[in-house]
């Protein structure tokens, strides 16, 4: 008698676990969304950038793509910024170029990237200390002679020259 008691109560305990397995097996799941490609987005934003023109280029960052790889090759051979495992040299300049040119605030900028606030403000201020470093090379007084091979001249209104070389 006391095995059947146990059996009945085993059923009455494995009865409703397989009914939840037949109603989940049988159950219409929905698809989720397709999922992103977040390093191609990325890549295939900062090449629009560059590749679309001169025009667009410096609509976009201010800077002619040439300007913007001898500004990187100037920061990386001075040791003043590096490739880091998330974020290329390249995205980290365009970033800060962005923001300062097109008055872009920090939140619109980590949904294009697909990158965090903090990752865009902590890039923000190493591509911004690093140029500061280059001071003494890229602002000259205006009595200063300006070298003819220099790349790029900007001059202001109090005629200080700002210039890659």
């Amino acid at each position: 008698m006391d095995s059947k008691i146990i059996h009945a109560t085993c059923m009455r305990a494995v009865v409703p676990v397989i009914t939840t397995i037949e109603q989940e097996r049988n159950r219409i799941y929905i698809p989720k969304e397709p999922r992103i490609n977040i390093i191609a987005q990325q890549e295939f934003y900062i090449d629009n950038i560059l590749n679309r023109g001169d025009r667009y280029c410096v609509e976009q960052i201010r800077m002619k793509p040439a300007v913007l790889y001898k500004l990187c090759d100037v920061l990386t051979s001075r040791d003043l910024l590096r490739l880091t495992q998330n974020v290329s040299i390249r995205e980290q300049i365009i970033v800060v170029l962005q923001i300062i040119g097109q008055n872009q605030r920090f939140r619109f900028i980590s949904g294009i990237y697909y990158r965090s606030i903090e990752t865009i403000h902590h890039y923000f201020r190493i591509v911004l200390k690093a140029v500061f470093k280059l001071y003494k090379h890229l602002i000259k007084d205006p009595d200063d002679t300006v070298p003819a091979n220099s790349i790029l001249i900007l001059r202001y209104e109090n005629n200080t020259n700002i210039f890659i070389h």
